[in-house]
């Protein structure tokens, strides 16, 4: 995750470039720049939205292609279909974002922050 996809999830209208040095260039006088707080904390957010939504990527990997699933559905009905994508979503289950392990990662990004800044 990166400065400039977080801004961009901030305000997604702006105009603005992110340097190698992580300086960032406002060209949007209309829309406020997010402060680097913001910044931290909601490539937190995204980060670990990004790590809870790997099972989707996984399942999707785990999946027979769809030519296989219509065959299957064809030769030996629906329930066999379903059986078979269970057994897929039981291997990778579900994960939801909790708001206490999100709370605590802005509070970490904020924390990590004001350590850069204090060196």
């Amino acid at each position: 995750m990166d400065k400039h996809e977080a801004i961009l999830s901030l305000t997604p209208n702006a105009s603005f470039t992110v340097y190698e040095d992580d300086r960032v260039e406002w060209y949007s006088e209309d829309i406020t720049q997010p402060t680097e707080e913001e910044v931290v904390q909601k490539i937190a957010e995204l980060t670990y939205q990004k790590e809870v939504e790997v099972y989707k990527q996984q399942r999707a990997a785990d999946y027979p292609p769809f030519a296989d699933q219509f065959d299957q559905i064809f030769h030996e009905g629906i329930d066999a279909w379903k059986a078979t994508i269970l057994e897929v979503k039981r291997r990778y289950p579900k994960q939801v974002m909790e708001p206490e392990v999100l709370e605590e990662r802005k509070r970490q990004a904020l924390a990590d922050l004001e350590a850069s800044r204090a060196e």
